[in-house]
């Protein structure tokens, strides 16, 4: 419970290199939610409902799901030992997906659309004594509380709040959430003020979109449906849960709505990965266009800071063993390793023995690429004992800085883990606070000081 929970959230905020000039006017940040363990936001909301359902006695948990949420209830709820009902419309493509194929998991086609599931969801619950995670009033707290957490996030990584913030309105949880955090912290004086909130939507016929078009501070009684097409070969709707709510955070926030076209999205995408050597999917291309455009209108000001949630939003990023023979020679790969180090490292013969240790001595070297150029190393010992302590021990892992912040060290750290079974050691520097939340992240747990005498 502790591990996966200590692998979610805590994301990377990246700091654009070259996409900031090409659609926008000032500091452009990503948060960057698809380093979470299922690529994808939806893990920090379905981690609690989980623990929930667990604490209060549940076997079987069921959820209405295109795809997100039902994938992050999956892969946590198997964690917890519990059952999985994932309710979607019939025919869904998405039913295709390898993770539906655990065990825990049975897919349930009902009904046309996704409120048609919903319903049945709901419905199921309520028969089977099911743990109900659907959005909606029961979860509503869990869910604004632990989206506020990235509100957290951002200020802590930025030492204050931005000037704007991008998101996606979906189901409108992740804006109510995002509001309620950066209202608490104007609260505590943490911020002198929050963030101008700007809302994205696919089309003009939801509720919100059409009230604030109004300057309407009420959403009408119309129903509170976000539906779009022209993405994917589905239909995608999603009941807002709190209409009002994500409209009293746009005005609250002086911040706006604007709506973008699927070509808009479609064309954003492949700019971005040529721009930053990332990963956009359809909602943060379609914040990213929203972004564009405000830039371009002068609602966002020359020289601010704005921050996009990407709720997918990944790095081109491979990971991959690596050999002797990849390289001319082990002093080459030595002086990569002293490069991404730095002064955590250690001289050069040093890393000379260590690296051929991994090789001839049954450990192993990984590389990072993004982009077919090496941007961060792993080096990886197997210890002559395994009682004492862990067999396996991760002499060296390092990222290339001028990458930026891209969540490259947890990728090589999740591919020991892998390759280890889970159990290996490493030493820190008691100084590199930055690799110790890492390690910490991915579940290592502080065991002893390490301490060297030399002549």
């Amino acid at each position: 419970m502790d591990l996966i929970k200590q692998r979610i959230g805590r994301t990377v905020l990246y700091k654009t290199s070259k996409l900031h000039e090409e659609i926008g006017n000032g500091e452009l940040y990503l948060k960057m939610e698809g380093v979470n363990p299922t690529g994808r936001i939806q893990d920090r909301i379905a981690y609690y409902l989980v623990k929930e359902a667990f604490q209060l006695g549940y076997k079987t948990i069921t959820v209405a799901s295109l795809g997100p949420l039902g994938e992050s209830l999956a892969f946590i709820s198997e964690r917890f030992n519990l059952s999985c009902k994932v309710v979607m419309p019939e025919n869904s493509i998405d039913k295709k997906k390898q993770w539906y194929k655990e065990e825990n998991v049975e897919i349930i086609e009902f009904g046309k659309t996704y409120t048609d599931a919903f319903l049945k969801s709901k419905e199921l619950a309520l028969k089977n004594r099911w743990y109900d995670a659907n959005h909606g009033y029961d979860n509503a707290s869990i869910t604004d509380s632990v989206y506020s957490e990235i509100a957290e996030e951002i200020v802590a990584k930025l030492g204050s709040q931005p000037e704007y913030l991008v998101c996606f309105l979906s189901n409108g949880a992740l804006i109510t959430g995002l509001h309620w955090g950066f209202r608490t912290l104007w609260r505590s004086g943490k911020i002198d003020r929050i963030p101008k909130m700007i809302v994205t939507c696919v089309g003009t016929d939801n509720p919100i979109y059409q009230a604030y078009s109004k300057q309407s501070r009420t959403v009408g009684n119309t129903r509170p449906l976000n539906r779009y097409k022209g993405i994917s070969r589905n239909t995608i709707e999603y009941n807002i849960l709190e209409p009002q709510s994500v409209l009293n955070a746009i005005y609250d926030s002086g911040g706006t709505i604007v709506a973008v076209s699927p070509d808009q999205i479609k064309e954003m995408m492949p700019r971005v990965k040529q721009a930053e050597n990332l990963k956009v999917f359809f909602r943060g291309a379609a914040s990213l266009s929203a972004y564009e455009r405000l830039c371009q209108e002068k609602f966002i000001k020359d020289g601010s800071r704005t921050v996009t949630i990407l709720e997918e939003g990944k790095n081109l990023l491979t990971v991959k063993q690596l050999y002797p023979d990849d390289f001319d020679n082990i002093d080459q790969l030595a002086k990569i390793c002293k490069g991404y180090l730095g002064k955590y490292g250690d001289g050069h013969e040093g890393s000379v023995e260590a690296i051929k240790t991994a090789f001839e001595g049954g450990g192993f070297v990984l590389g990072a690429y993004i982009n077919g150029k090496m941007k961060g190393l792993a080096v990886v010992i197997k210890m002559p004992v395994k009682i004492v302590m862990p067999q396996y021990h991760l002499v060296y892992v390092g990222a290339d800085i001028s990458a930026g912040s891209r969540g490259i060290g947890t990728r090589l750290m999740e591919e020991v883990r892998n390759l280890t079974d889970g159990e290996f050691s490493l030493h820190v520097d008691i100084e590199n606070k930055k690799a110790i939340k890492l390690y910490e992240k991915m579940g290592l747990k502080r065991a002893y000081f390490r301490m060297i005498a030399q002549k």
